[in-house]
């Protein structure tokens, strides 16, 4: 396995943390909702992990499949969609840089940064090829990362700084601090999350991280290299013109 995958299964082996984390984030499901709505059944996430936006998807009565390679998130999922009653979703377990579902989908979205645990442009190109393989003719694939800022990139490893709060059944409340490196040959952009008890300062966790930073220009060369166009981009989940300075470049492109 290489370090990409390694490095996926170590940040979301506990999956219980990661999902209590992230148990508020609302601000982007809409989008993700409205989208697969306009699009229609059936839908396809990759990098689901335990259905945060899949299950939303789902419960809006479309046909939803999800790929993971985390078992312990699929396990979550399914978990919460027997809970929930959801019906339309399923969880797949697999890596979704290279996957054959045998199916045709109507959307494929990878949503939150997830596409860049893909580290080169091999595991890149795989999954275009993939998603070209169980994507229907007018099909669209949508890509969710972020925008890289010139400002954040030039951060050192020594400069450490509190990134958020976040409050926990078993710790309380908990500061996450966050330092960070930029390798510019290999467009990695390194960086650890230091999660300590706000009561005593007591270190609970420590994650640490690495994603693919791709620039707008790279999604361009990706999607022409695998036949894909693009035909919308914005800048965040509001759906504004993606510009520079956006905090997001979301990505709407279709086979030709």
């Amino acid at each position: 396995m290489n370090r990409a995958l390694e490095n996926c299964l170590r940040i979301y082996e506990d999956a219980n943390f990661y999902d209590e984390e992230f148990r508020n984030r609302q601000f982007d499901i809409s989008f993700f909702v409205e989208t697969a709505q306009q699009i229609g059944s059936p839908v396809l996430e990759l990098g689901c992990g335990s259905g945060r936006i899949g299950i939303p998807i789902a419960n809006a009565s479309i046909e939803i499949d999800g790929i993971d390679i985390s078992q312990p998130m699929i396990n979550n999922g399914r978990l919460q969609a027997r809970e929930s009653a959801c019906n339309n979703m399923q969880f797949h377990l697999g890596n979704f840089s290279n996957f054959d579902l045998n199916k045709s989908y109507k959307l494929i979205f990878c949503a939150t940064n997830a596409f860049q645990h893909l580290w080169d442009d091999e595991q890149i190109s795989s999954c275009f090829e993939s998603v070209r393989r169980n994507l229907a003719p007018t099909g669209i694939f949508l890509i969710d990362i972020f925008n890289p800022d010139s400002n954040k990139l030039l951060r050192t490893w020594e400069q450490v700084y509190v990134f958020k709060e976040m409050n926990t059944r078993e710790h309380g409340t908990l500061v996450v601090s966050a330092r960070s490196e930029f390798d510019p040959t290999n467009q990695i952009l390194r960086f650890q999350l230091d999660y300590r008890r706000k009561l005593d300062d007591a270190q609970i966790k420590v994650k640490d991280i690495e994603m693919k930073c791709l620039f707008p220009d790279d999604i361009s060369q990706f999607c022409t290299k695998h036949g894909f166009k693009i035909i919308e981009k914005y800048g965040n989940y509001d759906r504004t013109p993606m510009t520079p300075n956006s905090p997001k470049q979301i990505i709407f492109c279709t086979p030709h």
